[in-house]
């Protein structure tokens, strides 16, 4: 709570800096716009920018969830299938190398300017975390304590269950504070590269119109949409996971 009150604190400091700051230096409103203006080009252009959000929110939340998935399953093989490991892990990491960014005009060529490419990018760019977290959440667990698993009667599935998956949650929360973002960037590369929806759109349409408080109001679009997205999960490790010694009342 005290950190959240530190953050807020240094945020509006830093908007009233701006607010009364930027005039002092005669920056120009189309290179600067003041927060005022931003705020009411914002709301000017709020329906408009919860559609395209919405769209991007889409995309992106498809990506991330594609993703989760094949990374849990991706770490499920390589823990369980030891061989595997040396094969999967250095094929990852080879391939979270490449820019996303280069990958991007194939994938709209290939896919076209709709929603499926925006969702093969985020995904690209959620995958590499989500698994690297989950094979050491399902993988990195004391061997007595599988082993005790095993004396107390537990067959695979229910070590998995209660053993693995419960050591690996804690883990995916983390990673998936990492992903979420990262597939909401893959989503607005996408747009950028090939698309006529979303908020990475929204971004362009303000910067060929030379529309700067809308480019601001579109980017205020994303901080809230993205806050929202790690506060949710962050609600979900409050209520699921509340056994971690780190969140125990002392």
């Amino acid at each position: 709570m005290a950190n959240t009150s530190k953050t807020a604190m240094a945020v509006v400091i830093l908007i009233l800096l701006w607010q009364f700051g930027v005039p002092l230096t005669a920056v120009p409103d189309y290179i600067l716009p003041l927060p005022t203006t931003i705020w009411q080009r914002f709301m000017e252009t709020f329906d408009l920018q919860v559609y395209h959000l919405a769209v991007t929110a889409g995309t992106t939340v498809a990506g991330l969830a594609l993703g989760t998935a094949v990374g849990i399953v991706l770490a499920l093989l390589v823990v369980y299938v030891e061989s595997l490991k040396s094969i999967v892990l250095p094929f990852l990491a080879a391939f979270n190398s490449i820019p996303k960014i280069a990958i991007a005009p194939l994938l709209v060529v290939w896919f076209g300017l709709g929603a499926e490419s925006k969702i093969l990018l985020a995904f690209m760019l959620a995958l590499f975390p989500i698994f690297v977290n989950s094979v050491t959440g399902l993988g990195e667990i004391e061997s007595d304590i599988l082993d005790l698993s095993k004396l107390s009667g537990g067959n695979a599935l229910r070590i998995f269950m209660k053993v693995r998956l419960m050591h690996a949650l804690p883990y995916i929360a983390d990673a998936l504070k990492v992903a979420f973002p990262l597939a909401l960037v893959g989503s607005i590369v996408g747009e950028f590269i090939g698309g006529n929806m979303g908020i990475g759109y929204l971004v362009l349409t303000g910067q060929f119109n030379m529309d700067i408080p809308l480019v601001f109001a579109a980017l205020l679009s994303i901080t809230l949409f993205t806050t929202l997205g790690i506060s949710a999960i962050g609600i979900f490790e409050n209520i699921f996971l509340k056994w971690q010694p780190s969140r125990r009342v002392r």
